[in-house]
């Protein structure tokens, strides 16, 4: 038998490590962490802080300590990521947002970020009543106000900000969609739509509406509704706390609103359109690429086809990428950071927050591509002029010129590279979407009151009603009531003027290192949880009640939990932990593990699980000494492998028999290539028993898609069911507390597991069909319905007994999918369907028809 003390020494000396190489600052609970080589940048948040806190205190938003903010290093999305668990906690982007993102006007993004992250957790602060008791027992997951429509959170913090700062509530690119585009429902501004006006719908329309109720109610009624609503015990209704606060309901304040704002909708119909290129003719937004994949990703504004006709594009997770899109497939490459990518091989990245242009080796057809290592180092790296925080749209001619939209101060202009850098505009106007023709450039800029498409001396050469961005070769972007055109600038060409620099002097950054007095990094300061929250299971003829909790420390290299759960219908209580700190961690579970199969096999046991492992290949955080080089995750084998040392006591559940133990070595392992997803894992057992499984998925296609997934496993040695062998039939997973790779291979169209063995695989093949764009929902309820497929399927499933012929499974049937917001922001998938047995073993007798429904991940 293998001691406790023996799995657990590996995990402690793991934990003496030395720790991630942060600096802090803090002051009365309230935490800065960032890279060593930004202290200049923390330190004037840290002297923005009081103010902040004051400010928000004032408008009767505290917010409490400990608080956690985070200069994150790997994180672009321009947005800032707020958590109240398991500690509270802002996480601020170190990449300054790009031009028309959100915070491109601000002189010091970072305080824009960091006041907002303060602000919302001033919101979810609020609470009273029934959720006020429970917060004393349960801690920071009891905070009604994490649920609320996103115009809310975002509207109410964008007010607060604009009264902080004395400036409008609404960046000039968005108020241009305002006043041209007619207000949508209430629905469209409380979700993330796929359709006109997109995503961000509720920046262009949630924020007047928030300064709408603020000029007609002032902000005590807002504070007060807030207050209400965190008191409520059904965060997701929202309207009779607006009517008790505001005497109208949600909905009827928004057709006020409307009523306000009426606009005319006589325009041609338009498309929602982030980026375009014209030859051939290709757009994309969050929904996907048209034409191409439909696939919800946060892709940013600029890209282009190169002579292959390879799309480039960026797309943000946390970090962002550079995807291409090539004969129905995409992939993206492997260095981090990296955004905006252009003709001519270029594109933007940083070190730390300062931004780089990056200018790609020739590979023949103008992509991005690196076919040998060594090609990192004809990567030509730029660094962008004194003074200037963000570049955004690059574009290289064939001399080898790079025009550029640069911010100095919260003002957008137009910069040119050619050796060195040249100065193009000047103004207090926003200047972006830089385009050569010939010698000489154009650009966008609404310095005439509206953005027009500008040519070199400043003139537009576009008089669009509402607006026009974005030239390409001859090509621009109208902004209708309904959408964008592409419509083309061409007759002005023979005319344009030549480009000429203005006289710049030279500007020099001064780093001065404030005066700030830092802490070592303690990962125990955020490590300890603030809450913990009920964990429920209820099925027929089962009921499971209990409490866990889970923590990691700011970094994510420390890792805790905890928790148990009471079975009413055996009687036991079952308890799980786990600790780990980066690459290694150890893991404990108490359970009661029991089913039969169709054949009568059966396993009824309590179990304890000890584990002890090691994930060599866990993404780890990566300091940006060099965006090119300090890539995570570049040249493995494997995108996952984890290697652990496991022990099991077990014993019969009804106590009637003796306990015994085994212990096995397990290496697991996962690869995904493009669309093409494997895995496997290997155990080898005491006595002489191994086994071995795996599996491979692969999806394909743009509107219809294609999914065909094969997994199977086979052991060695004694069979030990429940232990070495494999289940077929209707289960999806083998239950909450078994954390070893899955020993369950579905087959729909069958109940439960059917058949248990040494042998065992299964396959299946689904054509997922498009229906319809439903993109509905109604008013402020919080489910949004995106698109409507019809999913047609064939399982097979097959078992080698050792005492029996082989056993063949076969099931058919259909579902609907939809893909679905929960909660204004969840997005989960929604299945219902129906499936029959086909082909099934003599006496078995599983008729069917049996009833699929799925919402979310199995649990």
């Amino acid at each position: 038998m293998i001691r406790t003390p023996t799995f657990f020494a590996p995990i402690l000396l793991a934990l003496s490590w030395s720790v991630p190489a942060l600096e802090v600052v803090e002051e009365e609970g309230f935490y800065i962490y960032f890279p060593k080589q930004e202290t200049q940048l923390a330190a004037g948040l840290f002297e923005q802080l009081p103010d902040m806190l004051a400010f928000l205190a004032d408008k009767g938003l505290p917010v409490r300590q400990p608080l956690h903010i985070v200069l994150d290093d790997l994180r672009d999305l321009p947005e800032v990521k707020v958590h109240v668990i398991p500690h509270k906690e802002i996480r601020i982007p170190l990449r300054a947002p790009g031009v028309l993102e959100d915070g491109y006007t601000e002189a010091d993004p970072w305080a824009y970020f960091m006041f907002r992250g303060l602000c919302l957790q001033g919101i979810y602060g609020l609470r009273s009543g029934i959720p006020g008791l429970l917060y004393k027992g349960f801690g920071e997951i009891v905070s009604p106000n994490l649920v609320l429509p996103p115009w809310v959170d975002d509207g109410v913090c964008s007010l607060l900000y604009s009264l902080y700062r004395g400036k409008g509530i609404q960046d000039p690119f968005r108020a241009s969609i305002f006043n041209t585009a007619p207000v949508p429902n209430l629905d469209i501004i409380s979700h993330h739509p796929q359709i006109w006006p997109g995503y961000h719908a509720y920046h262009i329309y949630g924020r007047p509406f928030t300064q709408w109720l603020y000029q007609w109610y002032g902000w005590n009624k807002i504070l007060e509704f807030l207050q209400v609503h965190g008191g409520g015990v059904v965060p997701f209704e929202i309207d009779l706390k607006a009517s008790d606060v505001f005497g109208s309901t949600g909905a009827a304040l928004w057709r006020e609103f409307q009523a306000d704002n009426e606009r005319t909708d006589d325009a041609p119909a338009g498309l929602l359109i982030s980026g375009y290129w014209s030859a051939p003719m290709v757009y994309w937004n969050n929904a996907g690429v048209f034409p191409g994949k439909l696939r919800i990703g946060r892709r940013g504004r600029y890209g282009y086809v190169d002579t292959a006709g390879t799309l480039w594009i960026s797309e943000y997770a946390a970090t962002s990428y550079i995807y291409r899109y090539a004969n129905n497939v995409e992939s993206s490459i492997e260095l981090h950071s990296l955004w905006d990518p252009g003709p001519g091989r270029v594109a933007v990245g940083r070190r730390g927050h300062r931004s780089w242009l990056v200018i790609f080796p020739d590979d023949g057809v103008g992509g991005l591509r690196r076919t040998r290592k060594a090609d990192i180092d004809a990567i030509e790296k730029i660094p962008a002029p004194a003074g200037v925080i963000q570049l955004s749209g690059p574009v290289r001619n064939e001399r080898g010129h790079i025009a550029v939209a640069a911010n100095v101060g919260g003002n957008w202009d137009i910069w040119v590279h050619d050796g060195k850098w040249h100065r193009v505009t000047d103004t207090p106007s926003i200047e972006l979407d830089p385009w050569w023709e010939g010698e000489t450039l154009v650009w966008a800029s609404n310095a005439t009151g509206s953005f027009q498409i500008h040519q070199a001396d400043h003139q537009p050469i576009t008089s669009a009603a509402h607006g026009a961005l974005l030239p390409r070769a001859g090509n621009y972007l109208e902004l209708t009531a309904n959408g964008w055109r592409i419509l083309d600038y061409e007759p002005a060409l023979p005319d344009l003027p030549p480009l000429e620099y203005l006289s710049e002097k030279d500007r020099v950054e001064v780093d001065v290192i404030p005066a700030i007095t830092t802490q070592a990094y303690d990962p125990f300061k955020s490590l300890w949880p603030n809450y913990i929250q009920p964990d429920i299971f209820a099925a027929i003829g089962a009921l499971q009640l209990g409490v866990d909790t889970n923590s990691r420390d700011v970094t994510g290299d420390y890792i805790f939990s905890a928790g148990f759960r009471y079975s009413f219908e055996s009687d036991f209580l079952a308890l799980q932990g786990l600790i780990q700190r980066k690459t290694i961690g150890a893991r404990y579970s108490r359970y009661p593990f029991g089913y039969e199969t169709a054949l009568g096999q059966s396993v009824s046991e309590k179990r304890n699980d000890l584990a002890v492992f090691w994930s060599p290949f866990r993404s780890e955080r990566v300091e940006h000494a060099d965006v090119l080089t300090a890539t995570t995750g570049s040249g493995q084998v494997f995108d996952n492998v984890d290697v652990s040392l496991n022990w099991r006591l077990f014993s019969p559940l009804d106590g009637a028999g003796s306990t015994q133990d085994e212990t096995w070595v397990s290496v697991a392992a996962s690869k995904s290539f493009e669309s093409l997803r494997t895995w496997g894992n290997v155990d080898v057992f005491t006595e002489n028993r191994q086994s071995l499984s795996g599996g491979v998925a692969f999806l394909f296609g743009d509107q219809i898609l294609t999914s065909l997934q094969f997994i199977g496993g086979k052991s060695w040695g004694e069979p030990t069911i429940g232990h070495t062998t494999f289940r077929i039939g209707g289960d999806l997973t083998e239950g909450y507390f078994t954390r070893r790779s899955t020993r369950v291979f579905p087959v729909r169209g069958f109940e439960s597991s059917v058949i248990e063995a040494p042998t065992a695989a299964a396959a299946s093949a689904e054509v997922l069909w498009p229906l319809a764009n439903l993109q509905f929902g109604y008013a402020s309820l919080p489910v949004f319905l995106h698109r409507l497929r019809l999913g047609t399927f064939v399982d097979a499933g097959y078992a080698s007994v050792s005492n029996r012929s082989d056993d063949f499974l076969v099931g058919a049937g259909f579902e609907f999918l939809t893909s679905l917001e929960m909660g204004w922001g969840s997005v989960s998938t929604f299945r219902i369907g129906i499936a029959w047995p086909l082909v099934q073993p003599d006496g078995l007798g599983q008729e069917g028809p049996v009833v699929l429904f799925q919402l979310g991940s199995p649990l």
